[in-house]
């Protein structure tokens, strides 16, 4: 049964400091190579009939996946059954949604209902193996987009990790200073020097208490809470809507794009998500979707009609 595949990319996985999946080496593309996919604007003017006559070249071309379209209507519209109790997910696949039918200027993707779909998203409870580490899948012939839920749960904490590392990182490089010193000037103050047998203990509960006397550590413990309660969920929340676009781009017949900045690129992400002031500040504004990833997905789905 074929599948279409995404994986993380692995300088994501790197900024959340824990390692969930090992991805295969790929080599580096010419700038020549990565503009050749991208449809122009000419092309995606023409006829039905010079689509039906050029489909299989065109397909070739511009790596596309005619046998990935099985959920589309006669129109080249498809219609999303949102088979989860995840909230947080339902969101995602709605921001999903919501990007490429921006992008593409026409709502191209619909939620539907149990009884009335095109297809069904889910999650796969199935553990990853050494084949298989991706973390969501298109099944034309299921007709489903799953998820693993396994690292789907797991992400959450990586994000939070990896925002509350910066956190800290940026405190203790402000501060780090100034808590060594007045620490030691605090011992001293005591009659407690550099020969006592405990110094290292007494510096350390010293630097302590100077530490969690700071106004900016009242911040940090706030901003740190901030994390736990909030925006790791939220930066998961947009992590996963351009995990589940990829595998929408999949669904209009579009194979894994050679860019690496496209949407489409077999490790596609983005460290917004993983950014403790950018997802403080807000990503409703951010949409992962490319001029190539747009264009492709406009001839895959002229195509699609034409053929229709």
């Amino acid at each position: 049964m074929r599948k279409l595949h995404h994986l993380k990319a692995q300088s994501l996985i790197a900024a959340a400091t824990v390692t969930l999946l090992a991805t295969p080496v790929v080599t580096s593309i010419t700038t020549a190579q990565a503009a050749s996919v991208t449809p122009s604007s000419a092309l995606l003017k023409k006829s039905n009939g010079y689509y039906r006559t050029h489909a299989r070249a065109l397909g070739k071309k511009y790596k596309l996946a005619f046998d990935a379209q099985s959920a589309l209507k006669k129109n080249g519209k498809a219609v999303v059954y949102v088979n989860t109790k995840d909230k947080t997910l339902k969101q995602s696949v709605k921001l999903a949604m919501a990007y490429w039918n921006k992008k593409l200027g026409k709502t191209e993707f619909t939620q539907g209902s149990k009884k009335n779909h095109t297809l069904t998203f889910g999650v796969s409870k199935a553990a990853a193996s050494k084949s298989d580490q991706s973390d969501a899948w298109w099944t034309p012939m299921t007709k489903k987009l799953d998820v693993r839920w396994s690292y789907y749960t797991a992400e959450k904490q990586n994000i939070g990790i990896s925002m509350t590392n910066q956190l800290n990182n940026a405190f203790y490089k402000q501060y780090a200073d100034t808590i060594e010193t007045k620490a030691k000037a605090n011992l001293a103050a005591k009659g407690i020097t550099t020969s006592d047998k405990d110094y290292q203990s007494l510096f350390n509960q010293e630097a302590s208490n100077v530490e969690t006397s700071l106004p900016a550590y009242t911040t940090l413990k706030k901003d740190v809470g901030l994390v736990k309660s909030t925006l790791a969920n939220e930066g998961r929340k947009y992590e996963y809507a351009s995990t589940i676009a990829h595998e929408m781009g999949h669904v209009m017949g579009l194979n894994h794009s050679p860019n690496k900045q496209d949407l489409m690129y077999f490790e596609s992400g983005n460290n917004n998500v993983y950014s403790y002031k950018k997802v403080k500040a807000g990503l409703s504004k951010y949409n992962p979707i490319t001029t190539t990833d747009k264009n492709r997905a406009k001839l895959a789905l002229k195509i699609y009609v034409a053929a229709h």
